[in-house]
């Protein structure tokens, strides 16, 4: 296959406006069957199939490998081409001349729905500087994980309650005995909060954390980096590497990835909520669009919903990833369904976006933006 020709011409045919297929991901928790992947054949690959990662460039981290698990494909008629691919052959058009240099050729945020059948379980994940600091620790990533939160409308599943952060006198030492224990009283360490739909929150890299089984849409860096801060789930322990992949004790792993302050502190929910605000960037006589993940929350990432009525039109300042989260319509004269999702070059996105409602219910939308090169480099 002559993968340049033949993304050329999916970016010509496609008025650079790319469709991806589906990707689905593996993990050890449970998922809730809302996303129609109950039925994916999963054998060798792990136990559930909980995530659905959009427009990803980043390999899953998973007991047992599997080759480009994580990794977005365009959606081709002929041929396997990889969006990592895609922006290795022509980052320029599809990032723009100056993220393309500044970010390496790559799009640098994950995006990802979250449909746990249960409670994910209580872990952390180590920052940027911790990843440059100890890189023996961190094979195989570039980046820490810094995340947001979006609580989708759909059915909350049974826990709709996320654990953040830790009380108020919490120590690494008693962490780390009721983690050992292996009781649950782990939890009791950690306050917790409804999943709220509409609303969500950042979680900073650094900070103890369980979700609960709301839906979600979450926004994070490239990376696929965690540690886990419970031993099990029903009574089954996890290994060393399932637990803490990197390090070969858990205080070790506390003492180079928790921000022990911070995770203390007793604002921090409050600071790291996030609830919609309207953006401007668009005609709103038929359409709402807010912003969910806003640029001042973090220089990582941003992310907005748009909700057309019959139609919107409008520009973007970058490239994006597109999330078709319910109804029908067109893009630019390209027809849309909810499940879709999609890369909108840099080129596309600035010159001109049309939405159009074709169906008699809103078409709704999630655009995922990477950093701004002027706010964040690697």
């Amino acid at each position: 296959m002559d993968e340049v020709s033949v993304l050329d011409r999916a970016i010509e045919e496609r008025r650079g406006i790319l469709k991806l297929r589906p990707t689905y991901v593996t993990r050890y928790y449970p998922h809730g069957n809302r996303l129609g992947q109950q039925n994916l054949a999963v054998s060798g690959r792990g136990r559930f199939v909980p995530e659905r990662w959009i427009a990803s460039t980043v390999d899953a981290v998973n007991p047992l490998p599997v080759a480009n698990e994580g990794l977005s494909f365009l959606d081709l008629p002929e041929g396997d081409l990889t969006l990592k691919d895609a922006l290795r052959l022509r980052g320029e058009y599809l990032l723009g001349e100056t993220r393309n240099e500044a970010h390496g050729g790559d799009f640098l945020v994950l995006t990802k729905i979250l449909d746990p059948g249960a409670p994910i379980l209580f872990h952390l994940h180590a920052s940027d500087e911790k990843v440059r600091a100890f890189p023996e620790n961190f094979r195989g990533h570039r980046f820490g994980k810094d995340e947001a939160y979006y609580f989708l409308d759909a059915p909350k599943g049974p826990v709709p309650y996320t654990h953040f952060g830790l009380f108020d006198g919490a120590t690494q030492e008693e962490l780390v005995a009721r983690i050992e224990r292996f009781d649950g009283s782990i939890l009791e360490m950690s306050p917790c909060y409804l999943q709220t739909v509409g609303e969500g929150f950042m979680t900073p890299a650094g900070i103890p954390h369980r979700p609960g089984t709301a839906l979600t849409l979450e926004v994070q860096q490239p990376s696929d980096v965690y540690t886990r801060l419970e031993k099990g789930r029903d009574g089954q322990p996890m290994n060393v590497e399932e637990r803490h992949p990197g390090f070969d004790t858990l205080e070790e792993a506390l003492e180079r990835v928790l921000d022990l302050d911070r995770a203390r502190n007793p604002r921090l929910f409050d600071e790291n909520r996030l609830v919609p605000r309207p953006d401007d960037g668009i005609e709103r006589e038929s359409a709402e669009q807010d912003w969910i993940f806003p640029p001042e929350a973090t220089p990582k990432f941003s992310g907005k919903r748009l909700s057309v009525g019959r139609a919107a039109e409008g520009v973007e300042e970058s490239c994006f990833a597109l999330l078709v989260w319910r109804g029908v319509g067109k893009l630019n004269g390209l027809e849309i369904f909810g499940g879709d999702e999609f890369f909108v070059s840099h080129q596309v996105a600035r010159a001109s976006l049309v939405f159009e409602n074709s169906g008699t219910e809103p078409l709704v939308v999630f655009k995922i933006f990477p950093p701004d090169p002027a706010r964040w480099r690697p």
